[in-house]
């Protein structure tokens, strides 16, 4: 019986100890009562002693405190501790198949949206400077093919920048004469990379490297195939901008100093090729004084100047420069077109080359040569030794030009249509020849006698969308484009029509597909004839794999 008693009240404190773990005040005092009154039971049919049964409760008693200390020092430890119940993996699996999709990707939107906004990461991990830095760039594969009509002339053209580098059409050998008869096939590449950082105050920094060659200023590309060299990369932008906005935005005003984008609207490179960075200052003015929209500044008139040093010359105040100035107007009719017109002069200082005065002086004007050339300006050699020859510009160069542009939408394809004109005004017949004499160089008919060659135009035509900037999205256009050999400096002018240069005319035909946000393909078709030279006839098909971020 004994045994029983203690059987009973070590069960009844076991369920008095479950009863207080989980904190079930009620079923706690039932049970002590029941407890109380079964040993007072016991007691009175003589199984314990009343000593016996008080010794039990004190005991019990006395262990229900020490766990209830025990309890409460292991909540304080605990008191900041997360418990994680333990999820069987069914469950979790089931959880994340009823989860709506809808639900989750507005919650990962706004979880996106607000890092960006706080900058979520390791505080201080990111100086403020580097907030301030956008990273830009592009990269182009390229499979060029170039074509030679059958009837062209050998060594009718030559090549200046390779003679006037040797100092002779002798000492450049081989090199001397244009590749005008072997069809050419090649892998080219190009890469470019930049950053933009605001300073503050609307000021800011552009800088970017591009491949290339230290010569040519109108073409970044470098030709695939050398195993021996690595490509050649050179700073192509380095300038500082200051474009203050007012409070109103229906005025604006861009200040560039340094190396910068060419700043000059034009249609489709009939005076500078794509590639044309200038160095040295310009300025744009711009106000809406038509009630356009506020957010696209270059919507209304605006004003663009700027001087450029084309070449230093240490020991002569005859610097090179360009000066230009452009003045145009953007019109928005509705919100399906837009017209843009602008007018501009740009005239080129102390390009002219001086012949040499004697044998014993040849070399005092050699300055006045250009330091790179394409093909198509008349040019005379400055040299007075019969055995070295030295190229340089015959004329000047004053251009007068204007181009207009209309752009149609009709929901996401456009429509564009428009033309460029380009007169060279500093064209003197007479002025040429006093100074040239017999020396003129300018590939020509028997019967040409430097009569003034000076216009050149471009008309054309875009349908598509506005950028092949998605998968699916594209873009064709065509033109036509005549420009004859003095019309433009040809150093500065497309260097992929008739393989650069002027006195050529012709049709360029252009496919954009896009492939992602910042991918796409393009096939570009130029076929060229000369205006005035011996027969020249260029075919060139480009197909390239662009990518921009």
């Amino acid at each position: 019986m004994r045994r029983l008693s203690l059987k009973v009240l070590v069960l009844a404190m076991t369920f008095a100890s479950s009863a207080h773990a989980a904190g079930e005040a009620q079923s706690m005092e039932e049970l002590r009562n029941t407890v109380v009154n079964l040993l007072e039971g016991l007691v009175k049919k003589g199984v314990l002693t009343r000593e016996q049964a008080q010794a039990m409760v004190a005991d019990a008693q006395a262990k229900a405190t020490e766990q209830a200390k025990t309890q409460a020092a292991q909540a304080a430890a605990e008191k900041d501790a997360v418990r994680v119940t333990y999820v069987p993996e069914t469950v979790r699996e089931q959880i994340r198949n009823e989860m709506r999709p809808e639900v989750t990707a507005d919650v990962t939107k706004e979880v996106i949206a607000t890092a960006k906004k706080e900058g979520w990461g390791v505080p201080g991990a990111l100086p403020d400077w580097a907030k301030n830095v956008r990273l830009y760039g592009d990269v182009r594969a390229r499979y060029e093919v170039d074509w030679f009509a059958e009837d062209n002339i050998q060594n009718a053209y030559f090549n200046i920048n390779a003679i006037n580098e040797k100092g002779s059409v002798a000492a450049a050998g081989l090199s001397a004469p244009l590749n005008v008869s072997e069809d050419r096939r090649r892998l080219v590449g190009r890469l470019r990379a930049g950053l933009t950082a605001n300073l503050g105050e609307s000021w800011s920094l552009d800088m970017r490297l591009a491949s290339g060659n230290a010569v040519s200023p109108v073409s970044t590309n470098q030709t695939l195939g050398n195993y021996d060299g690595r490509w050649t990369v050179f700073i192509d932008k380095a300038a500082i901008l200051w474009n203050p906005i007012n409070a109103s935005l229906d005025q604006e005003f861009d200040f560039r100093i340094g190396r910068f984008a060419n700043p000059f609207v034009s249609i489709n490179e009939l005076i500078w090729d794509n590639d044309v960075t200038f160095e040295g200052v310009s300025a744009t003015y711009a106000v809406d004084l038509f009630g356009n929209d506020a957010k696209k500044m270059e919507r209304g008139l605006f004003l663009t100047l700027g001087a450029f040093p084309l070449q230093e010359v240490e020991l002569s105040s005859d610097d090179k420069w360009l000066y230009g100035g452009q003045v145009g107007m953007e019109l928005t009719f509705g919100r399906d077109a837009r017209l843009r017109t602008t007018g501009g002069y740009f005239e080129y200082d102390n390009i002219v080359g001086i012949r040499n005065p004697d044998i014993a002086n040849d070399k005092v004007n050699d300055y006045t040569a250009p330091r790179f050339v394409q093909k198509g300006n008349t040019l005379f050699d400055i040299k007075v030794d019969p055995a070295a020859d030295l190229y340089a510009l015959a004329g000047r160069y004053r251009l007068a030009n204007a181009n207009i542009w209309l752009d149609l939408s009709f929901g996401d394809l456009h429509v564009m249509t428009g033309g460029e004109y380009v007169k060279n005004l500093g064209w003197d017949r007479a002025a040429v020849i006093e100074k040239a004499g017999s020396s003129v160089y300018q590939p020509r008919s028997v019967t040409d006698d430097l009569e003034e060659r000076t216009e050149g135009y471009e008309i054309g035509v875009v349908v598509g969308h506005a950028r092949p900037d998605r998968l699916g999205k594209w873009r064709t256009s065509m033109f036509y484009k005549y420009v004859e050999r003095d019309a433009v400096l040809d150093a500065f002018t497309d260097s992929d029509f008739h393989l650069g240069g002027t006195d050529a005319k012709g049709y360029q035909m252009t496919i954009d597909v896009g492939l992602s946000k910042g991918a796409w393909l393009r096939m570009r078709y130029l076929t060229a004839n000369e205006i005035d030279g011996p027969p020249l006839g260029i075919d060139v098909m480009q197909l390239d794999l662009n990518g921009q971020f």
